[in-house]
């Protein structure tokens, strides 16, 4: 089956084995494109093509992350000490990205994004700079091989320190703002649901509209990244796009990985955010987890609201909550004072 449709894209599939080449697109119409451009391209060998970071790739090969991974293996991995740990290390990666993703379509933000959800998952800075390096061995490999002529450098992050990155409410403001005026109402909704929510990326542009019930929005188990479903109430704000959007096929369709980032792009470039390398779509998570902190709600109601599978990554938002020390306070100082000769009576009954 040379196009097939899954998770709202379409598939392109042209040829099999290592001359296999793979693809995927918005709209079928899209994708038969792609499809007879392909098929051209192999009656005509010379015919190439700019993925859409700038990297000239041959079509011919369609190179996946898989492939990489593959390749990396048998050339670097294979038999060595850390073979076991780069296989734990990659497969995350590959998890994350999708091992069918071609290698020119991995953008900078695809791994930021990838970085930030290995820390909302909990690992340590030394553990994701094991999982990034094993990306960067994946993707000198297939440089080596001509299969890509450049590739987006992962960040190197300090062991055990994690910026907090969230958008306050003039930001919010700001972003809405520019979706209104850009007719972005896709994104518009999409933002609201993801602050409010504190929903992955993934989970948002897989919701469907029958999973909204009861006012409560259901994320069933296999859904979700560390596998658990959970239940979130809607908002008010939540609940009016919720029910506006019951109409479709996917809740936020037809936003897809590569519409979200482009749009949210656009929007970065003209609040001027292009160097805050944190200002990305993930960002709206760590946004909800920090307005429940900042507004009183106990992290433990916290952990269990994010999906957060370990405490400690809830932990990651508890000095945003220094009115909690005040309420401490205030409650030591509320115990009245016992009188001596009442403590010394009962001691001595002990």
């Amino acid at each position: 089956m040379p196009i097939y449709e899954r998770g709202g894209t379409f598939m392109v599939s042209v040829g099999s084995g290592k001359d296999r080449f793979r693809g995927h697109a918005k709209t079928r119409a899209e994708a038969e494109k792609m499809e007879l451009e392909e098929k051209l391209r192999r009656k005509d060998p010379t015919r190439r093509k700019e993925g859409p970071t700038g990297r000239q790739i041959d079509l011919g090969k369609g190179k996946t992350l898989r492939d990489a991974y593959d390749l990396t293996m048998r050339l670097h991995w294979k038999g060595e000490k850390a073979e076991k740990t780069n296989i734990i290390n990659a497969g995350a990666v590959l998890k994350h990205l999708g091992e069918d993703t071609l290698l020119v379509d991995i953008t900078a933000e695809d791994i930021n994004e990838m970085v930030f959800e290995f820390e909302d998952q909990g690992n340590s800075g030394s553990t994701i700079n094991k999982k990034t390096s094993c990306l960067s061995m994946m993707f000198k490999t297939a440089e080596e091989q001509k299969w890509i002529k450049d590739w987006p450098k992962p960040p190197r992050k300090k062991e055990n320190k994690h910026r907090i990155r969230w958008v306050d409410e003039a930001e919010e403001a700001k972003i809405l703002e520019l979706c209104d005026h850009l007719g972005l109402d896709d994104l518009r909704d999409y933002v609201i649901v993801a602050i409010d929510t504190g929903f992955r990326r993934g989970e948002m542009l897989k919701f469907q509209p029958k999973d909204f019930s009861n006012g409560l929005l259901h994320l069933h188990a296999g859904s979700t990244k560390n596998d658990d479903a959970r239940s979130v109430p809607a908002t008010k704000r939540v609940t009016e796009i919720l029910n506006r959007r019951a109409s479709r096929p996917y809740t936020f369709y037809p936003l897809t990985r590569t519409t979200l980032r482009t749009q949210w792009e656009r929007i970065r470039g003209l609040l001027e955010m292009d160097e805050d390398p944190q200002f990305i779509v993930h960002m709206l998570r760590h946004t909800c987890a920090s307005r429940l902190v900042q507004r009183g709600v106990p992290l433990a109601v916290v952990q269990k609201w994010m999906g957060h599978r370990n405490i400690n990554t809830t932990l990651r938002y508890a000095h945003l909550a220094p009115d909690s020390l005040l309420g401490a306070k205030a409650a030591l100082e509320a115990v009245k004072a016992v009188p001596v000769g009442v403590t010394e009576v009962a001691a001595a009954d002990f």
